[in-house]
């Protein structure tokens, strides 16, 4: 598991969390810019409970090894990468490297998702789950305009245009690079992953552009749970999804 700092990172905090408990899962490598976020109380998300005591008193924390790493590891060298990171054994990827919010969160998904997919296919590691944004054109695909049917959608896309440009290449980087890479992979884009969103159990993807609807936020825990999922259970192979609340939510006040 890979991640860093923004909402990418705490739903893929969630991940590790919902792996600790999955009986399908022995080990659980982790790579981060932060990891010391593992132990706050809230993930900047809806959950009651005191998160960070959770994982440090989990009978299954022998699970976890954690690795600090550098902005510049993830950026850097394959080399220097490949000295830093131990890949050897591992099934599956979870990535939460990308961001979206400014002035918060390293800008390390283009570079770090090259990186990290060439050590996978190194050690023959074939699956891939990562975190991506809606709004997003790529070689994946085209997500513009995104949440289409909201006025909230012109917002993020403004955003992506101005305030956002360096959050938006950067996560364009990390769908080309997933797409090249020739791997099984993933790719989320989640739609609004609100601080005050409870965990609903349930994650809800948007089949058609133009014609199906979600509700505009969803629950980082979901999201976390989901990509545990889809990383030792996939069922969505080699494509981008947008991924959303309810859709009878879809037109509700924010």
């Amino acid at each position: 598991v890979f991640f860093s700092r923004g909402a990418f990172g705490d739903c893929t905090r969630h991940s590790i969390l919902a792996a600790m408990e999955d009986e399908r899962v022995a080990k659980i490598r982790i790579y981060s810019t932060c990891p010391d976020t593992l132990y706050e109380a809230n993930w900047n998300c809806g959950c009651d409970e005191d998160l960070g005591k959770q994982l440090k008193e989990s009978p299954n924390k022998q699970k976890l090894n954690i690795v600090h790493l550098q902005e510049s590891d993830f950026t850097g060298s394959q080399e220097a990468f490949t000295s830093k990171v131990d890949l050897n054994g591992v099934d599956a990827i979870i990535s939460g490297i990308g961001n979206r919010q400014p002035f918060l969160g390293e800008r390390i998904g283009k570079d770090g998702t090259k990186n990290i997919t060439t050590l996978m296919k190194v050690h023959h590691i074939d699956r891939l789950v990562a975190m991506s944004s809606m709004g997003i054109s790529s070689k994946l695909g085209n997500d513009k305009p995104c949440m289409e049917w909201r006025f909230e959608g012109k917002i993020m896309q403004f955003l992506f245009s101005t305030l956002c440009k360096r959050e938006y290449k950067d996560l364009k980087g990390v769908e080309n690079a997933t797409k090249e890479s020739d791997v099984n992979f993933l790719v989320l884009r989640p739609l609004g992953l609100g601080e005050e969103v409870k965990p609903s159990g349930e994650v809800f993807i948007q089949e058609k552009k133009f014609d199906d609807v979600l509700g505009p936020q969803m629950a980082k825990k979901d999201v976390g749970t989901f990509m545990v999922e889809q990383a030792l259970n996939p069922t969505l192979e080699r494509k981008a999804i947008v991924i959303g609340g309810d859709p009878k939510e879809a037109h509700e006040r924010m």
